[in-house]
Formats: C-alpha cells, structure tokens, sequence
C-alpha cells in the first residue's frame, strides 16, 4: 500500500463534481492515508464541509480569522497535496502565483512539495488555450495532472472535462511516490491465455485471467516506463487498465506469434506473463461442428517455442523475463527452461496450489546467475512491484 501512512492534505475547489472528492477522501483512508481537507468558500456552496467533520475530520476553510496560520502547519504537515476537484479559476490562479484563498496559500508555502490537479470543468473551458498553457507551466514546478474523463457533464455538454475516476486518480498518486526506475524504458507485456480454435465456437485454452500481466503493466507505468500490453482474451472492462497502457488485443498462439515480432524490436524488457497454447489444432473447420459429428478425433501440433525464437533475436542490452507453470519438479524444471531459452529471468509458480487465475500468487524467480528468490504468497499486484524491483538495468 503505496499510500499508506502518507499524509495527504485534500483540497476541494467549488466545481459541481466536488461531491465526488468524498468517495475519493474514502479511497484514500481506505488506502491507510492520513488526510486533511480544506473546502473553498466556493465549495462549501456545494458540499457542506460538515459531510467531512462527520467522519471525525477537521475541515479548513478560508476563514483566515479561525486559523490564521493554518497555510503553514498545513504546508507542513503535507506529503501531497490534491486538489480535486480543481476550477478554472483555481488552476490559473496557481500558475500565476496568485495566493487569495487558504487552498493557493498552501500552495505557495509548500514549493518543495508535489502537488496534483484534478482538472474539472466545461469542455471549452478545459480545451482554453490560456488554462492549457498554465497546466504546461504547473506541470514544469512538481505538479502533477489527472487528465480529465470524455463524457456528458452536469451543463449538458459532452466532452473532456469530467471529474476523473477514482481509481484514476489514486494511480497517479501511488505513481508520484514511485522512484522511476523505468524511465525512457519501453517495457512489452503479455497477459491472458491464447485460444485455439477448432471450430468458430470451440476452442482449447487454460484459466490464465491476465491479472498478473496486467499488474506488471500498471506497475510498470508507476516506474515511468512505456508500457504495450498484448492482451490475449482478457475482458479489459472487468479490470484496472491505466489509460497511458497501449493495448494490442489478440486471441491465438498466430496472433501473439505476429504481435510479438512487430513489437520485440522496439522494446527494452519484455515479461512473457501469458499463458501460451503449447499446441493447436491440425486441421480447423470453417464452419461450426454439428452435435452429431463430435465423436471425431483431432490431431494437434506443437506451437513455436515463442520465447526460446525471441531470445535468439535479442539484443545485448534487452532483458527477457519469462513465466512458467508448473505442478512437480518447480525449481528444477525453472532451471532448465532458463537455460534453454536464455532468459535473463524466470518466474516459474506450481499451479497446483490453485494460483492460476486468482488475485494472489507466489513462486521462485531465477536469475540468469542462477540466484534463486522465494516469493509467498501475496496480492499480484505487490507482486509485480517486487518482480520489477528485481530487474536489473
């Protein structure tokens, strides 16, 4: 929990969407943040700070009188500060070092501080060439921007400008206390399970979710890599996805085979999280079987060995991490898979222990020093920020 224990101080400018700050301020206590607020005299017509002090908070305001020193303890007490939602008025105020209210006071007093802007607003509003040009200036003295939603907002209009999804929102702040460790890295990533397909409905497959994939791919990002993400039958919607991930859907072992020589090339590190046909069917119908033909036999044939022909391709500064499962011999047959595709890694897990597509995994990773690592069992999200840590630039 990248969160946990960080002091954030919550700031809500007078949007319409600052009701949403409250499932946000709960995210965040949810995460193990301590947080403080402040609500704008403009806010407080839409939200009554009373909504926070009834989970025990205390809410500052812009009464100087009530606290007049409240924009240093608070600069102080900071790690970050949000301001979400943040106006118009607000965002330019901040960038022309206008400090009238107690929110761009806090600012002011807290230079060395990252602070992040949660953009909402009408669509022109938002599109404004001198707002535009402000966030640029914003974004060059350590702050940070959660790019608004597309959609219809409370005006009637339709377009960019809508108050950001939460979980958007609490990314970029997990992301602002990552070390970028990736930067300038462009990092490919491949996720789910391949199908092959004997008739247009029928097809041969595993349980791999993509979970794990996906989690490297989102942690990936944090560290500040460039992240393509080959993503083979996974429901995309039924999962957290950072919009900044580019996504190249494919279903079968040919997909992925095509995918994967377009993309290896202009890649830095590659993590083979997917699970891969090892065979496909001889002969495939164009047409959907008939019930009454199915006591037929079919004939399969081995796929490629994807990565071992990657590895022949790779060059002396890329890095291949591969993953494998296995239900005997774990370590031993890690080993050996190492060695024979010339893997830089190796993250091998006895799917016996019903890990394959769940939340949670564990394994061993090898190096190609043949170091060995015990991994227990935990989220896979914690996971792919441990295995990232492990890579070695």
């Amino acid at each position: 929990m990248t969160l946990k224990d960080k002091n954030i101080l919550l700031c809500i400018t007078g949007s319409i969407a600052c009701y949403k700050s409250v499932d946000l301020y709960r995210e965040l206590k949810r995460e193990g943040a301590n947080v403080k607020i402040t609500v704008s005299s403009s806010a407080a017509k839409f939200i009554s700070p009373y909504i926070f002090e009834s989970f025990g908070e205390e809410v500052f305001s812009d009464d100087a009188f009530k606290s007049p020193l409240a924009h240093v303890s608070l600069s102080k007490y900071a790690d970050l500060i949000l301001i979400a939602p943040a106006t118009y008025n607000t965002i330019n105020k901040l960038a022309c070092g206008i400090a009238d209210t107690l929110i761009t006071l806090v600012v002011s007093a807290s230079q060395d501080k990252p602070k992040v802007l949660v953009p909402a607003m009408n669509p022109n509003m938002f599109s404004n060439k001198i707002l535009q040009k402000n966030l640029d200036s914003l974004i060059e003295q350590n702050f940070y921007v959660v790019s608004p939603g597309i959609g219809g907002l409370a005006c009637g209009d339709f377009g960019e400008g809508k108050f950001p999804d939460t979980s958007d929102i609490m990314f970029e702040l997990e992301s602002v206390f990552k070390e970028k460790t990736l930067k300038g890295r462009r990092v490919l990533i491949t996720a789910g399970a391949t199908r092959e397909y004997l008739d247009p409905v029928r097809f041969i497959s595993n349980a791999s979710s993509g979970k794990m994939g996906i989690s490297l791919a989102n942690e990936a990002i944090k560290l500040g890599a460039e992240v393509s993400l080959i993503a083979l039958n996974i429901d995309t919607s039924c999962q957290y996805i950072n919009k900044n991930i580019r996504i190249i859907k494919c279903k079968s072992f040919a997909d992925l085979k095509d995918a994967l020589l377009s993309e290896f090339k202009r890649c830095g590190i590659l993590l083979m999280a997917a699970a891969v046909s090892d065979y496909s069917f001889k002969e495939k119908s164009s047409n959907k079987i008939k019930k009454g033909d199915l006591n037929l036999n079919v004939e399969l044939v081995q796929n490629e060995d994807l990565l071992k022909a990657l590895s022949e391709m790779k060059k002396e500064e890329q890095i291949i991490f591969g993953f494998a499962a296995e239900t005997d011999s774990v370590i031993e047959n890690g080993r050996k898979k190492l060695s024979e595709k010339s893997l830089d890694y190796i993250f091998i897990n006895d799917v016996s222990k019903d890990i394959i597509g769940g939340d949670e995994n564990e394994g061993f990773l090898i190096n190609k020093t043949g170091e060995i690592k015990t991994f227990k069992r935990e989220s896979k999200n914690k996971l792919a920020e441990e295995l990232l840590a492990e890579i070695s630039l």
